[in-house]
C-alpha cells in the first residue's frame, strides 16, 4: 500500500516536472519567434519589396486582383504554374525561404502582403493571391503600426503539423509608415499557447472560411 502511494507520488512529481520543462521550452521558443519576427520587420530586402510592389501595382484594381487570385488558386490545385513560380523566384521570397530553413522548424511558411492586400512574397506555394479579406490583413494593416493577428490552430501548408499564423503590420523603417503585412506560419508544437494564443478571438465564419465578413 505504502509502495503504491510512493509510486503514485513519484509519477505525479515526474508529470509536473515534465509539464514545467515543456512550458519553459515553449516560452523560450516564443521569445525566439518574437526575435525572428522583429528581424524580418526590420529587413531592408523585405521593406524594399513592399515599396516596389505598392508602386508597381498602384493602378491595379480589385477586379484585376481577383482575376489573379483565380489563376493563382488554379495553379495550386494542379500542383504549380508560372504565377506562383515567378513569385517564389523573387529575392524577397528567397529571403523568406532562407529564414524558414534556418528556423529549426519554428516557422514553416511566410508571406509578405502589400498595402492593398495582394501577395508580395512567398517561399512556398499558397492558395490565395488576394489576401485583402483574410484576417491576416484585415486585423493588421488597416489598424496601423503594431497591429497583430494570431490565428486559430490549423494544419500547416504541407499538412505535416499543427500551426497558427501570426501576422503583423509591416512598417517601413525608412519612413515609419505602414507598407504591408508580414505573416509567418508558426509551429504549435514548438511554442504552444504562448506563441499561438489566438488574437483577436475570431468568429465562427472566419474560422470556417478564413475570410472576414463584409
Amino acid at each position: 500500500m505504502r509502495a503504491a502511494a510512493i509510486g503514485a507520488l513519484v509519477i505525479c512529481i515526474i508529470t509536473v516536472a515534465l509539464f514545467v520543462i515543456d512550458n519553459a521550452r515553449s516560452v523560450r521558443a516564443t521569445r525566439e519567434l518574437d526575435r525572428l519576427i522583429d528581424a524580418l520587420l526590420g529587413d531592408p530586402v523585405l521593406a524594399e519589396a513592399l515599396r516596389l510592389q505598392n508602386a508597381a501595382l498602384a493602378e491595379k484594381d480589385e477586379a484585376w486582383a481577383l482575376g489573379q487570385d483565380r489563376a493563382w488558386r488554379a495553379e495550386r490545385d494542379r500542383g504549380g504554374g508560372p504565377l506562383q513560380r515567378a513569385m517564389m523566384d523573387r529575392p524577397e521570397s528567397r529571403r523568406l525561404a532562407e529564414v524558414v530553413g534556418a528556423s529549426d522548424g519554428l516557422i514553416s511558411h511566410a508571406f509578405l502582403i502589400d498595402a492593398k492586400g495582394r501577395m508580395a512574397a512567398q517561399p512556398f506555394p499558397s492558395f490565395n493571391f488576394w489576401q485583402f479579406d483574410k484576417p491576416k490583413f484585415h486585423y493588421t494593416f488597416p489598424v496601423g503600426a503594431g497591429a497583430r493577428d494570431v490565428s486559430w490552430l490549423q494544419p500547416s501548408w504541407d499538412a505535416t503539423h499543427l500551426v497558427c499564423w501570426r501576422a503583423q503590420t509591416f512598417v517601413d523603417p525608412a519612413t515609419s509608415q505602414p507598407v504591408g503585412v508580414l505573416a509567418v506560419e508558426v509551429n504549435y508544437q514548438k511554442v504552444g499557447r504562448y506563441g499561438c494564443g489566438e488574437e483577436p478571438i475570431h468568429t465562427a465564419h472566419e474560422r470556417a472560411t478564413n475570410r472576414v465578413e463584409p
